[in-house]
């Protein structure tokens, strides 16, 4: 079952860089605005569907990319939830 996971980094040009290397690993993702809840310091974020987020984040940890927060997105009673993992 795929879940719902949104990436934050400290930069625009880190997102867009972790998006490229998921890429390349063939992984399909998107640089999106961040939603209010979670927003620290980049408003971007790299979002994907994936069915674990272990592969995301064995990836990143070979490319040494940081995120700032992993957050699962939930729908519950059609309000959007963020649960940092």
């Amino acid at each position: 079952m795929e879940h719902e996971y949104i990436l934050s980094f400290s930069s625009f040009y880190k997102a867009a860089y972790a998006k490229d290397v998921l890429e390349e690993n063939g992984l399909h993702s998107t640089l999106r605005k961040m939603p209010p809840q979670v927003v620290h310091s980049c408003s971007t974020g790299l979002y994907l569907r994936i069915d674990s987020i272990e592969r995301v984040r064995s990836i990143l940890d070979e490319k040494q990319i940081v995120t700032k927060g992993i957050y699962q997105v939930s729908h519950i009673g059609g309000i959007k939830t963020y649960l940092r993992v």
